[in-house]
C-alpha cells in the first residue's frame, strides 16, 4: 500500500485525535462541569431548604393558624407568596450581569431605592418593642433592612474590588464610596434600632475587606472598636441588657423574660434522638412563643431530633462548599467578593439563630434562614443566591497545566506523507517552538547518510492503529503486552548478571560472563 493511499485515513484519525484531546472536559448544558456542578448544586440545596421551611412553618404554625385566622395553611400560603416574589426577584439578580449592577449607574439606582426605603421607615414605619421596622406597601409588610444587606453586599464588593484589586479608582473616591453605600445604611438601620442586622452587614463589610487585601492591622483595630461599641450599645438600653442576663442564667425568671428560651430547650429535650415525629410537636400548642418564626428551628429539633437538626446543619455547610466553589471559578475580583460575602450572610444569620435558640448567643431576633416565616427574609435570602448564581454564570475556568498543553497542539506535516501529526509545544507557549525544523533537519542527514538505527517515523505511523479508548475518545493501539513490546527483534537479550543459564552457555560457551552486545 502506498503512503499516499494512506493518507486520507490517517488525516482523518490525526483529526479524530485532536478532537478527542478538546473534548475530554466534561460539560453539563453546554457549561464546563467545573463551573455548571457547584452552582447547580447551590440551586438545588437552596431549593430544598426552601421546600422543608414550608414543612416546617406549617407544622409549627398551623395550630395558632387555626385559632387565630380561622385556617391552619394560612402562613403557610403566605410564605409561599413570598417565595413566588423572592425567586422572580432572584431570576432578575441572576440574570443581570453583576458587572452592570456594581458599575457607578447600578450602585446609585439601588442605592436610591433602598436608602428610600430606610427613610420611609422612619417616617411612616410599624415596628414592635420600641423598635421600627417595617414598611407596609399594599398587602405587604416588608422589612427594608433585609434588601440593605444585598444591597451592602453588592456595593461593598464593587468599592473593594475597585480599590484594593483592580486599582480603578483612588482614595477620595473609595471613601465617598464607603460613605455613601455603606455608611448611610448601617447608621439608618442602627437607630431603627435593629442591631442584629448591623452586626451582620458590619461582619460583612470585615469579610469583604480582609479578603480584598485591607491592611491586617488596622482591620483588626477596627474590629476591636466594632465589639466596643456593640457591647455598649447592647448594654445601654433595659431590652438589650435583659437579653443578655437572661441568656447569663434564663432559669432564673423561667415565667417572664426566659420563657421562650426555657421553652426552646424543653423542645430539644423532648426530641431526643430522632424526634417526636413531623406534625407531633407538643410545644407548638401556644407554649412555645415565635414557634414557626424565630424558634423554628426548636420544633425542628423536636419533631425530627438530633438528626434532624444535624440535617440542616449538613446542608448549610454544603451550600457554603459550593458558594465558595463559585468564587474560586470567579471571572475577576468582584464576582469572588460577591460569592463569599454572599455565603457569609447567610451562615451569619444562620449561626445568630441557632446559638440564640440553644442558649449559647443573646436572642438576636434574626429568622433562620429558608426555613423560619418571614416575607422579607426569604426574599433577600433567594436574592443572595441569584447574586452567587450570577458571579457563577459569568466565572471562567481558571487556566490549569493540561489546558495550555492542549491550547500548544498543532498539525505538523510530514515530508513524506503529509500526514498531521499532533506535535506539543513547550508549556504556556502560544507559538511553535524551532523544534520540528530541527527534528526534520536531522531526518534529512540521516536518510541521506543511511544510518537509520530504527524504523524511520513515517514506517512506524504507518504501522500504527486507532481504536476505541471509550467514552467518544480514541487511542493508539500499543499492543497487548508492554513486555512485547519491550523486546528486541533480535531475538532476546540476557542481561550482564543474567538469570538464564541456557542464554549465558548461548552466547558465551567457555561458559564466562557473557558481555551484552
Amino acid at each position: 500500500m502506498t503512503s499516499s493511499a494512506i493518507r486520507p485515513s490517517a488525516r482523518a484519525q490525526a483529526r479524530a485525535r485532536t478532537s478527542g484531546a478538546n473534548n475530554l472536559e466534561k460539560k453539563i448544558m453546554g457549561v464546563p462541569a467545573r463551573i455548571m456542578r457547584p452552582c447547580l448544586l447551590l440551586i438545588a440545596i437552596a431549593v430544598a431548604l426552601t421546600c422543608f421551611g414550608l414543612v416546617m412553618i406549617y407544622s409549627a404554625s398551623s395550630v395558632e393558624a387555626m385559632s387565630e385566622q380561622g385556617d391552619a395553611a394560612f402562613y403557610v400560603k403566605r410564605q409561599a407568596l413570598f417565595i413566588v416574589i423572592g425567586v422572580a426577584l432572584a431570576i432578575a439578580v441572576a440574570k443581570i450581569d453583576y458587572h452592570w449592577l456594581c458599575s457607578q449607574t447600578g450602585l446609585t439606582l439601588m442605592a436610591v431605592v433602598i436608602i428610600g426605603m430606610l427613610v420611609a421607615v422612619r417616617v411612616a414605619g410599624s415596628g414592635a418593642n420600641g423598635a421600627t421596622r417595617w414598611l407596609t406597601v399594599g398587602p405587604l409588610r416588608l422589612q427594608p433592612s433585609e434588601f440593605a444587606k444585598v444591597f451592602v453586599l453588592l456595593a461593598a464588593s464593587a468599592t473593594a474590588g475597585d480599590y484594593f484589586c483592580e486599582r480603578s479608582i483612588d482614595l477620595p473616591t473609595f471613601l465617598k464610596r464607603v460613605v455613601a453605600y455603606v455608611g448611610v445604611p448601617l447608621a439608618l438601620i442602627l437607630v431603627q434600632p435593629d442591631k442584629g442586622t448591623t452586626g451582620i452587614i458590619a461582619l460583612l463589610v470585615f469579610v469583604i475587606a480582609y479578603d480584598s487585601g485591607f491592611d491586617r492591622n488596622v482591620l483588626m483595630k477596627f474590629a476591636g472598636l466594632a465589639v466596643v461599641a456593640a457591647l455598649v450599645v447592647s448594654l445601654r438600653d433595659d431590652y438589650s441588657r435583659q437579653r443578655v442576663l437572661t441568656l447569663i442564667n434564663p432559669w432564673s425568671d423561667e415565667w417572664d423574660s426566659g420563657y421562650q428560651l426555657t421553652r426552646g430547650f424543653m423542645a430539644f429535650g423532648s426530641g431526643g434522638l430522632t424526634g417526636v415525629g413531623l406534625g407531633m410537636s407538643r410545644m407548638k400548642y401556644s407554649y412555645l412563643p415565635e414557634a414557626h418564626n424565630d424558634f423554628v428551628f426548636a420544633i425542628v429539633g423536636e419533631e425530627l431530633g438530633l438528626l434532624g437538626t444535624l440535617a440542616v446543619l449538613a446542608a448549610f455547610a454544603a451550600l457554603a462548599v459550593q458558594a465558595f466553589d463559585v468564587a474560586r471559578n470567579a471571572s475577576d475580583s468582584k464576582g469572588r467578593l460577591i460569592a463569599i460575602g454572599g455565603i457569609t450572610l447567610l451562615l451569619t444569620q444562620f449561626f445568630l439563630n441557632v446559638f440564640g435558640v440553644l442558649g449559647v448567643f443573646p436572642l438576636s431576633g434574626k429568622p433562620l434562614p429558608f426555613i423560619s416565616y418571614g416575607g422579607s427574609s426569604i426574599m433577600s435570602c433567594l436574592m443572595i443566591v441569584g447574586a452567587i448564581v450570577n458571579v457563577s454564570l459569568h466565572s471562567t475556568l481558571p487556566e490549569t497545566v493540561h489546558d495550555r498543553r492542549r491550547a500548544s497542539m498543532t498539525l505538523a506535516e510530514d515530508e513524506d506523507t503529509g500526514v498531521g501529526e499532533p506535535r506539543v509545544h513547550a508549556a504556556g507557549s502560544h507559538c511553535p517552538t524551532a523544534l520540528p525544523e530541527r527534528a526534520s533537519a536531522a531526518s534529512r542527514s540521516q536518510r541521506a547518510s543511511g544510518s537509520t538505527p530504527l524504523a524511520s517515523a513515517s514506517d512506524a505511523r504507518r504501522n500504527l492503529r486507532v481504536v476505541d479508548g471509550g467514552a467518544g475518545r480514541q487511542r493508539i493501539d500499543l499492543g497487548p503486552d508492554p513486555a512485547e513490546r519491550l523486546r528486541s527483534r533480535r531475538g532476546p537479550e540476557v542481561r550482564a548478571s543474567g538469570t538464564s543459564r541456557v542464554g549465558r552457555d548461548r552466547r558465551n560457551p567457555s561458559g564466562g560472563r557473557g558481555r551484552r552486545e
